[in-house]
């Protein structure tokens, strides 16, 4: 018999944290190291809210794939680089030239849709000063250009945030969702919210499951909630999702 996964207690962040772990440092900046099928497997990034980021965009049903620091934005030349022959090559025609001349976002997604994005990913109370977002709506305005529309995200700086604290529950269930639900568990879940919306704690002692089952219901489906604005815990008002994944689209609630 599987044992229950252990969600609602947030543990701190360290390397030791579960599927996470700090890479070699490079050029004297710690790495960090996360898992994503989505983004074909061990990536590195280089913080706590860029790992955040990454979390969200593998839950969210909308992103068929993504990659951090997809590219560099010319901002002399005006045109994206996409390897470092490209970007070596562009140095080169600078030549000695000051000021900023290139630009990378953290994150590019590709869309269910085809649709594509990037991403820069802020922690809160440390945004950067005007030159910085100068260069910013420089390098946005030539990547909408190629048709790669620029999101800012601001990650809160509480660690108790409920998108923060939900993000890295929903990550795990994702992953392992089908590992501890049976059909038993789904088909009783969604008779008990025929009738409409039900707290957590109420829907675990009259089922007589698990609270750490709740993560896996929410990531394939069969319930939904306000996982953006509320913590999964006793009180979270659930109803059924019927499929829908919605409530999993996280990454609206920090854009600015």
């Amino acid at each position: 018999m599987k044992s229950i996964p252990s969600y609602g207690v947030r543990s701190r962040r360290t390397a030791a944290n579960a599927g996470v772990r700090l890479t070699a440092r490079t050029y004297g900046k710690a790495r960090i190291g996360t898992y994503s099928e989505k983004a074909d497997g061990h990536i590195t990034v280089d913080s706590d809210p860029e790992r955040l980021v990454a979390h969200i965009l593998s839950v969210d049903p909308r992103v068929r794939s993504f990659k951090q620091q997809p590219f560099t934005v010319d901002l002399v030349g005006e045109r994206l680089l996409f390897s470092r022959e490209e970007v070596s090559e562009a140095r080169k025609m600078r030549g000695r030239r000051t000021g900023d001349a290139e630009y990378t976002p953290d994150f590019a997604t590709v869309q269910i849709d085809g649709l594509q994005c990037a991403y820069e990913v802020k922690l809160q109370g440390y945004e950067g000063d005007e030159r910085y977002w100068a260069k910013i709506e420089r390098a946005r305005a030539i990547m909408e250009a190629y048709c790669y529309p620029l999101h800012t995200v601001i990650v809160p700086a509480d660690e108790r945030h409920p998108v923060v604290v939900n993000a890295q529950l929903l990550k795990s269930a994702v992953a392992h969702a089908y590992k501890y639900l049976h059909q038993d568990i789904i088909d009783q879940a969604e008779r008990y919210c025929e009738s409409g919306p039900v707290l957590q704690h109420a829907l675990c002692a009259d089922l007589q499951i698990s609270t750490g089952l709740i993560p896996p219901l929410l990531a394939i489906g069969v319930l939904q909630a306000d996982v953006a604005r509320r913590h999964i815990c006793a009180t979270l008002k659930l109803s059924a999702a019927h499929g829908d994944l919605g409530h999993l689209c996280l990454i609206e609630e920090l854009r600015q």
